[in-house]
């Protein structure tokens, strides 16, 4: 059984443009949320109460969780000082994203294959510390992708590759909503994207 973490989706501006989380502890996002909760959705089983009071509608799937950014919290589409922002978020963002980033060109440089086009010719995947271990994918388009889990999980690279192929280019590529600007980064906030995701992610956690 592999126990997933989080997941953070990076364009190719270097961006987060989707993060979240399934079991972690003491995160930026929840301590976000609980600062904000009147003012947020409540998730109650599978209907979300209005935090105004309004009636419940019902949720694509029944446990969603956190997620990060949106629109009015994203770096690039914030349209003033005063919009919602979660600095911790960013800052772990940049930090995840610079990890990858040098150690997928070490692992380049060490085999002969850096190239000034960048991409992933060295074959990084994976990293492991003794808490947590680090899945790395990097789709041809440049969008890559970060998955954590346990120690004790083997290669995640046909999960990844699945929710690349299946899950991101079917509800956000390929979706006439999604507007993707080549010298901006759009955050994704698309629901059946974040609920299929979900989906999988609570499928392959509770395969033996």
């Amino acid at each position: 059984m592999v126990v997933a973490y989080n997941i953070y989706i990076f364009d190719r501006h270097c961006e987060c443009i989707f993060y979240t989380e399934w079991n972690r502890l003491n995160s930026p996002l929840a301590a976000d949320a609980e600062t904000d909760r009147s003012s947020k959705d409540l998730v109650r089983g599978n209907q979300v109460l209005t935090g105004d009071g309004g009636s419940s509608r019902s949720s694509v799937d029944g446990q969603r969780p956190l997620v990060w950014p949106t629109t009015a919290t994203s770096t690039a589409h914030r349209v003033s000082a005063e919009s919602p922002r979660n600095v911790a978020m960013e800052e772990e963002a940049k930090l995840v994203y610079g990890v990858v980033y040098s150690t997928r060109n070490i692992i380049n440089k060490l085999n002969s294959k850096d190239s000034p086009q960048g991409g992933n010719p060295g074959g990084f995947m994976s990293f492991a510390t003794n808490t947590y271990r680090l899945h790395y994918y990097e789709a041809p388009t440049g969008v890559k992708f970060v998955l954590n889990t346990d120690v004790g999980a083997t290669s995640m690279q046909p999960v990844l590759e699945m929710i690349y192929r299946n899950i991101y280019v079917e509800y956000v590529v390929k979706n006439p909503l999604f507007r993707v600007d080549p010298k901006t980064s759009t955050p994704i906030e698309n629901d059946y994207f974040r609920a299929v995701l979900n989906n999988y992610i609570r499928e392959i956690s509770s395969a033996a």
